[in-house]
């Protein structure tokens, strides 16, 4: 089970998301160089300023005055005193924003070494007073002079949990239509890719959406138009032989009765059987062309129809073990299962050493449908290539007759009705050839 998501939609959310965060990151970099140190160094100057001033009006003063000028800059607001210079207010540097102010503020200071504290919970934001303390050496004594950072505060971007959020936003809205517009067109051309898989000729796809889109729904229609008409070039082509051997073949017949009584047994029954062999052959050829794509979907009850096509094969003679257990109705072509179990079956008599058993069951809401022979089997590398037209497997079973379209008609139909063709070896030597068919036909 793969974690990234595997949806259109998800995989351009990631991306576009993946693209704000690292812009987000860039972001970050950029702000810390090109405006974090520059607001930093701005307000050292401002800081530095400040108290440059206040520490030369001090220094001015005499005691009695120095008490009077800073109890009013201190009603005011505009500096913090504390007299006591053994105390410790605030703390040392510990964030990247103070460390910066540090590398600015003291170049500025009337005392390059003047021991500097901060007070404050965040730069940005502190319910209490955020302070810079600067110790002041006034001759005959130090004391603690705080600069209010709320004075000389600077514009900071605090919406940028809204603005990403925001981007959030819009980012799922652009995955979405991106999605919606990629997703339309493809879907149209999945749907027309399981039409033609199917065997049927699909819709034209409209061409509409972007140049590469125009030109996939293009060339998709050109290649179902050239299938069309191929298939229909081979289907004539086939229907045309067969129709014109059959003739020549019923007068070859006739004639070979007119003249039995003149020729041995042996050539007679050879040539009758050749000519039975070839008359299957057509059989076949015209079976394939006419695909029964037009014939209707209606409930049916498969035992009945596999008992019909077992009674068939059992007036000619032949035995078919039959193991029909209660299953239930389905949507099929009736015309069509019959032509399937009629190749199925006659594949299992003729290949299997005319020992035949058809078995149905009820598996997971399919029916299924078991034909079991005792033949030599088929290698399993061989299974899908038999399933093709024309295909004939002469090694393990070497006495085949027929064109090789019995197994390509019997997945063409499974196919129509959504079903499995699963073809397996016996353990016990032969082959198990099942047929899964869904109860509803959607499924």
């Amino acid at each position: 089970m793969s974690l990234i998501p595997n949806t259109l939609f998800s995989r351009a959310m990631m991306v576009m998301i993946s693209m704000i965060i690292l812009s987000f990151i860039a972001g970050f970099f950029i702000f810390v160089i090109y405006f974090t140190r520059p607001m930093a160094s701005s307000t050292a100057d401002l800081f530095a300023l400040h108290i440059n001033s206040v520490y030369q009006a001090l220094h001015q003063l005499n005691p009695e005055q120095r008490k009077r000028y800073l109890e009013k800059l201190e009603s005011e607001g505009i500096v913090y005193v504390i007299h006591d210079e053994n105390a410790r207010p605030g703390r040392t540097a510990e964030r990247f924003y103070e460390r910066v102010f540090l590398e600015y503020y003291p170049q500025q200071l009337f005392d390059k070494n003047a021991e500097i504290r901060f007070d404050f919970d965040n730069v940005f934001y502190s319910e209490k007073n955020r302070l810079v303390w600067v110790k002041v050496n006034l001759g005959d004594k130090k004391i603690w002079l705080g600069t209010p950072m709320s004075k000389f505060k600077q514009p900071f971007p605090d919406n940028l949990i809204a603005q990403l959020l925001v981007a959030l936003v819009l980012t799922l809205v652009g995955a979405y239509l991106i999605s919606r517009v990629v997703k339309r067109p493809l879907k149209q051309l999945i749907d027309a890719a399981d039409e033609l898989g199917r065997g049927n000729t699909p819709a034209p796809i409209r061409e509409e959406g972007t140049n590469e889109f125009q030109s996939m729904s293009r060339a998709f229609n050109k290649m179902s138009k050239d299938l069309k008409a191929l298939n229909d070039d081979r289907n004539l082509m086939l229907a045309g032989i067969s129709h014109d051997l059959r003739t020549p073949l019923a007068r070859v017949r006739l004639a070979l009765d007119m003249v039995d009584n003149k020729i041995e047994k042996n050539l007679y029954d050879g040539m009758v059987q050749d000519i039975e062999d070839i008359d299957k052959i057509i059989g076949q050829f015209l079976t394939f062309v006419r695909d029964g794509t037009d014939e209707a979907f209606s409930y049916e009850d498969i035992n009945e129809i596999i008992d019909h096509v077992a009674t068939g094969f059992q007036l000619e003679g032949k035995k078919i073990k039959l193991a029909l257990n209660s299953i239930e109705s389905s949507m099929v072509k009736p015309i069509a299962m019959q032509r399937l179990f009629m190749n199925l079956i006659n594949n299992a008599w003729n290949y299997g050493r005319q020992d035949v058993e058809v078995e149905t069951l009820m598996e997971d809401n399919h029916i299924c449908i078991k034909i079991k022979d005792c033949g030599d089997g088929i290698p399993e590398r061989e299974i899908e290539r038999l399933k093709q037209p024309f295909t004939r497997m002469d090694v393990s079973r070497s006495n085949t007759r027929g064109a090789g379209l019995g197994l390509t008609i019997v997945d063409r139909i499974v196919q129509w009705h959504n079903g499995k063709l699963v073809m397996q070896t016996r353990d016990s030597g032969g082959m198990i050839v099942s047929v899964y068919l869904p109860v509803n036909l959607d499924d």
